[in-house]
């Protein structure tokens, strides 16, 4: 909290970190502070460029002015977040998306990112498994990517050509000759937020899919906000944002899935190799694993459909923390491989955004289908 209070974009952490949990999820009263950051950081919304300074953060990028590219543009943007804006244009007839990064913003986040150093001493002291320098260079590379929308157009261009004739998801594709580290422009595509769907249980399954899916693909979305999720007239689901993407070897998602085959079936044994073989828990823990788990998220991890949802998540919050010394014990033996550290914000951020949404499902055999088979039906 000291970092994120003194780092100039210290509020940008904030405000993504309330925009992604239910601030009723933290327990109190340990977390009353913590809430208390992250309520300012919420209900402090960031303001939106001026029309001038769009129109000369464009100008920068494509050297020429935007009515030049364009055949127009809405200098009111429709979304704005603490790192970029969006706009509606026009482009030989059709509408697009713009995304416009914040100037000034990759340069201040990647400073402050150095801030990053002061905790690995702490953590090295907290949790002896961890290699907390790894960690961090991981996360300033995987934040460096997503402050690059050159980086951004080549995965959404990798995804929309992936998916181009899939049943039921989508992705806009990008016009990447407007392509430039601080712009990205795409094809326009309406729809409604996954949290207004008509039927959340089959949006949720299929943003599930999507997000777990991919790993046979080859790379993980790590960012899946329910704004950047929509429900098409027709039903598909699309997803718009991709700054949060990292590439996945095969190793580690055949390993995942083995660690989730032993978790679902009971099987310490299958489990406990796969944890071992992933660097991230001895095989001797593989039975607490096993039975905390199922103790904390009970009717969840099935069989048959459960209510995902802000109840269901508290309630899952207390039972694990009914049980605080096998919790310790866990976190202190276990270790997070920096290649996995992404793919874990990505299952995390996932069930966070089902939950924020609400919907019923059986998500432990939906999330063992999409691990096996990506997307396909």
């Amino acid at each position: 909290m000291r970092l994120a209070r003194t780092a100039p974009s210290g509020r940008v952490v904030l405000s993504r970190a309330a925009g992604t949990i239910d601030l009723d999820w933290i327990p109190r009263p340990w977390g009353d502070d913590l809430v208390a950051e992250l309520e300012v950081a919420r209900d402090r919304p960031p303001e939106p460029l001026s029309a001038r300074a769009t129109e000369r953060a464009l100008r920068d990028a494509w050297g020429v002015k935007p009515t030049q590219e364009l055949d127009e543009l809405d200098l009111e943007p429709v979304a704005v977040t603490p790192t970029a804006q969006v706009h509606r244009g026009l482009l030989d007839g059709e509408a697009v998306a713009v995304k416009l990064l914040r100037p000034g913003i990759a340069a201040s986040v990647r400073q402050d990112l150095a801030l990053l150093d002061g905790l690995v001493s702490p953590l090295g002291a907290a949790f002896p498994a961890l290699d907390p320098a790894k960690l961090i260079r991981e996360i300033r590379e995987r934040i460096g990517d997503e402050l690059d929308l050159e980086h951004e157009a080549h995965h959404l261009r990798r995804f929309h050509r992936a998916l181009r004739s899939h049943p039921f998801l989508t992705v806009p594709a990008p016009v990447t000759r407007l392509s430039h580290e601080n712009v990205l422009v795409s094809t326009w595509i309406d729809g409604v937020p996954i949290g207004g769907a008509a039927d959340p249980d089959v949006a949720a399954a299929r943003l599930l899919a999507f997000v777990i899916g991919a790993a046979r693909f080859g790379v993980i979305h790590a960012d899946p906000d329910p704004n950047d999720v929509l429900v098409l007239p027709d039903g598909r689901l699309a997803i718009l944002d991709f700054g949060a993407v990292r590439t996945v070897v095969p190793e580690r998602v055949a390993g995942a899935q083995r660690a989730l085959e032993g978790f679902a079936g009971g099987d310490a044994a299958a489990l406990g190799a796969a944890l071992a073989e992933l660097g991230a828990l001895p095989e001797s823990e593989a039975s607490t694993v096993i039975e905390l788990g199922r103790h904390a998220l009970g009717d969840l991890v099935g069989p048959g459909p459960a209510r995902l949802d802000t109840p269901a998540v508290i309630a899952a919050r207390d039972r694990l923390l009914e049980r605080p010394e096998e919790l310790l014990r866990l976190a202190l033996a276990g270790s997070l491989a920096p290649e996995d550290l992404w793919p874990a914000r990505s299952v995390l951020q996932l069930f966070a955004t089902i939950a924020r949404v609400g919907a019923s499902g059986d998500w432990l055999a939906l999330a063992r289908a999409a691990l096996e088979n990506g997307w396909a039906i």
